[in-house]
């Protein structure tokens, strides 16, 4: 008896450690996500002639995001991460973002967050208004 007991402990909390943060409920929760893929986005090797430029373009995204939050306009921020999204696999493409995972962070980790992000805003959403963003 005690065995099961323990392996369902131990099931529950393995359960809770690797639950995403896809299921965000709270707008501090979204921001903080938010934050930790503005850190991700200033640390990541991005290469080439415009690889500054293209670090601003994806903090911009994610900026107009942040404002959008604030705003309590989820379906927008929702849009902007996508935004963000589109220009990371423009540059996962190019071959321009860093994409081995020993060299610190890639841009399919980013693109995991955004997705993440997007979830928890299409809840927040939901949670808001009782609609659906439209996407």
């Amino acid at each position: 008896m005690k065995k099961i007991s323990f392996a369902a402990v131990l099931f529950a909390l393995a359960m809770f450690v690797a639950a995403p943060l896809a299921q965000a409920t709270t707008i501090s929760e979204v921001q903080a996500m938010i934050a930790s893929l503005k850190t991700k986005t200033e640390s990541v090797v991005i290469s080439g002639k415009q690889a500054d430029k293209d670090r601003s373009t994806l903090l911009g995204k994610i900026s107009e995001a942040t404002l959008k939050i604030d705003q309590a306009k989820f379906c927008d921020a929702a849009q902007k991460v996508n935004d963000f999204k589109v220009r990371v696999n423009q540059l996962i493409a190019a071959g321009k973002i860093n994409q081995d995972p020993s060299a610190g962070t890639t841009g399919q980790e980013l693109l995991n967050d955004a997705d993440a992000i997007i979830a928890g805003l299409k809840e927040l959403q939901v949670q808001g208004t009782g609609t659906a963003c439209p996407f």
